[in-house]
């Protein structure tokens, strides 16, 4: 499962590096690429969107994604000692998040556009 992250996240970057550097008209094709140039291309603040997005994806991977990679309940031990810590994280991820998205949002203006 983090392979295949690391993977999927090292194509996405190369991708649109490469089309920022030699195709970037291909970004202003339609609301949604000019949305994503303006994200690429602007460090500050909206890089925070990608940051977030990357620490939700591997945060999963570790909590969420679990299930998926153990063959044997025993192997949850993690989980077992760690559950109520485990479920206030998440949810205090998620609101940070949540508010995070909601004001990079704004200040992309993108309510108004749509």
């Amino acid at each position: 499962m983090l392979f295949s992250e690391i993977a999927v996240w090292t194509l996405a970057i190369t991708v649109n590096v490469v089309a920022l550097l030699f195709f970037a008209e291909y970004y202003e094709t339609t609301k949604l690429t000019m949305l994503l140039q303006a994200i690429l291309t602007t460090p500050f603040p909206y890089w925070a969107i990608i940051l977030l997005s990357g620490t939700g994806t591997f945060l999963s991977i570790r909590f969420a994604d679990e299930l998926m990679d153990v063959v044997h309940h025993r192997d949850r031990n993690f989980f077992h000692r760690h559950a109520f810590k485990h479920e206030i994280l998440i949810i205090v991820f998620f609101v940070v998040v949540l508010i995070g998205y909601y004001e990079l949002i704004v200040s992309l203006g993108i309510e108004n556009d749509f």
